[in-house]
This record gives C-alpha cells, sequence and structure tokens, in this order.
C-alpha cells in the first residue's frame, strides 16, 4: 500500500548514518534527506550518538563530537529549509504543513558528565537540544545501561532528569537496563516514553521491555515505539522477516491496546542488521500493508504513524 499517513520517528541515527558510511559495508542506505521527505515523515526525533574513531565512548572527544552534531544538524535544518522542534506548538505545526519537516534533536547516552556539567548542558539546550537517553548500552556516570544487569539510577542520573523535566526536556527510558528504568519511573512526572525498544516476551533480550514495563508504559498513558534491528527482533543469529516486528507490534497491542505504540525505527543505526524486506524507510509502507492483512484499520494506523507521539511528545515539550 501507498503510505498515505503522516510518520513520526522516534528515533533515527541520522546524523552518523550520513556521516560515517564506513559502518555500513554494503552502502546501503536507510535513511536520508531525500528518503525522508519521500516517505511523508513529518518528525524525526535526530541523535547525537557520537562514535568516536577509538570507540571509547567514554573518550572526552564525545562531548565535542555531540555539540558538532547539534551544530551540524541545525545546518542541515537551514540547508534543507526544515524546521527544529523546541516547544509543543512546534510539533502542531509540523504535523500541519503540507511541506515542512521538523527534527527533535536527541542524546543518546550522556557518557562523559560530571556534576560539574551543567553550563554545557544548559549550551546545549540553547541549541535546541530537547530530548534526552540518559544511558546507552553501556552503564555510566547516570547509571547502568541495557550491557549491565545490577546498576540501578545513580544520583547525577536522578538530578538529570529533573533538570530535563524543569527544562519541559523529553526523557527517553531506551537503552536502560531495567533496574534503572523502575527507579526512573519514580521520579518521571509525566508518561513513561521509551523511543525505540521490542518486546522481551518475543525476543529475550534485557534491550527489549517485560509486559510488566509495557503496561507501567501504558498506565501512565506513555509510548513506546518499535525498532527495526534484527537483533532485538528474534536475535543477530537468527532470521527475521516483516511478519516479526509485527509480531511485536501485535503483542504490544493486546496487552496495553493501541493507543500507547508508535514508531522508533533506529534507521541510521541498524549495524548488524535488519528484518527481511525491512531495511530503510522506503520500506514503511510494505509494514503497513502486512499491518493491514493482520486487521489493522486506518485508525489504528494513524496512531501508530503519528497520533500517539504527538500526544506524548507535546506533553514534555
Amino acid at each position: 500500500m501507498t503510505n498515505k499517513y503522516p510518520i513520526i520517528d522516534l528515533h533515527e541515527d541520522l546524523f552518523l548514518h550520513i556521516s560515517r558510511r564506513d559502518l555500513f559495508p554494503k552502502g546501503e542506505w536507510q535513511t536520508n534527506p531525500d528518503m525522508i521527505r519521500d516517505n511523508k515523515l513529518k518528525l524525526v526525533v535526530a541523535t547525537a550518538f557520537p562514535v568516536p574513531s577509538n570507540e571509547n565512548f567514554f573518550d572526552p572527544v564525545v562531548n565535542e563530537m555531540i555539540e558538532y552534531e547539534f551544530d551540524s544538524y541545525n545546518d542541515l535544518i537551514k540547508k534543507e529549509k526544515w524546521s527544529l522542534i523546541q516547544t509543543a506548538k512546534d510539533v502542531d505545526r509540523a504535523l500541519k504543513s503540507d511541506s515542512s519537516i521538523s527534527l527533535l534533536l536527541h542524546i543518546e547516552g550522556l557518557n562523559v558528565i560530571d556534576d560539574q556539567s551543567w553550563d554545557m548542558l544548559e549550551r546545549w539546550y540553547s541549541k535546541g537540544w530537547r530530548s534526552l537517553g540518559i544511558v546507552w548500552n553501556l552503564s555510566n556516570p547516570l547509571g547502568g545501561g541495557a550491557n549491565d544487569l545490577t546498576q540501578g539510577l545513580k544520583q547525577l542520573g536522578t538530578d538529570v532528569i529533573q533538570w530535563c523535566q524543569s527544562k519541559r526536556m523529553i526523557v527517553d527510558l531506551a537503552h536502560m537496563n531495567e533496574q534503572t528504568f523502575w527507579d526512573a519511573t519514580k521520579i518521571i512526572e509525566r508518561p513513561l516514553y521509551v523511543s525505540h525498544g521490542n518486546c522481551r516476551s518475543l525476543c529475550d533480550s534485557p534491550r527489549n521491555y517485560s509486559d510488566d514495563q509495557l503496561r507501567a508504559i501504558a498506565k501512565t498513558d506513555g509510548l513506546i515505539g518499535f525498532f527495526f534491528a534484527k537483533t532485538y527482533v528474534t536475535s543477530r543469529e537468527k532470521p527475521a522477516t516483516i511478519k516479526d516486528i509485527v509480531a511485536h507490534i501485535e503483542h504490544a497491542r493486546k496487552i496495553i491496546g493501541d493507543d500507547n505504540i508508535a514508531l522508533g525505527t533506529d534507521f541510521g543505526g541498524i549495524i548488524h542488521g535488519y528484518p527481511d524486506g525491512l531495511g530503510s524507510l522506503n520500506s514503511l509502507s510494505t509494514l503497513f500493508t502486512a499491518l493491514v492483512d493482520e486487521g489493522w484499520t486506518e485508525k489504528m494506523l494513524e496512531k501508530l504513524c503519528f497520533m500517539n507521539a504527538a500526544r506524548v511528545l507535546k506533553t514534555y515539550l
């Protein structure tokens, strides 16, 4: 089917994909400005995820890289005549416009930080930064990532989350281990938000979310965006198809309903494979066809594509 819905994508590693083509040896594009435009994406949460040449994610250079990525995103916005999302009104404007595309700036893992970093965070905020995932897979001074099964939220993590809430910034629970997730839920005052995650009951990885976590998200009228990295759909070793990602979306819908699910593709950051037939923004219409074949209505697709995401983003911003 031809996609006829505006789309909010809650997670793309857009800068990484454009700037580090060496990480994608087949040369295939998962996302780029033309693909965003051609596939009716209206709002993309664009990630600053610096990968230093030495792949030491705790190298102090990563903070310089984050700032450079924010400046580069702002340059891209000017070049493409796009818009920057900073407020709830900006989200409404993005969806109402027939031609405009908007980026919302996100950091995935605040690894090099201490209690003297507040001026740096304020400077990034002034550049338009509005969304933070405090950890990536690796634990850091803020809390435990998905690769660490024991470390919970640290005091600095609590302080940063509270700072984000005071600035009306989005707090993203993606990549947290379960202990950090539950610790964070105790202090987050807005709907629980996972930009990109899948169902642990279908793919048993600490990077995915248990049914209890899904219910906690829904209890706050929050949101989980589904993503297409094969490692977290079936596993890195097993093949995956569009039917497998449909199974994740359908499982969540049956557990929590269709008001708390969205898309967070992770395109631009999928290095270890994706489901057959779902390797770029150009294949989203195939996913929608598969959902229709499962009995999805137009209203359900609208919720998945943009309505649910817009509601939660506006609640934060």
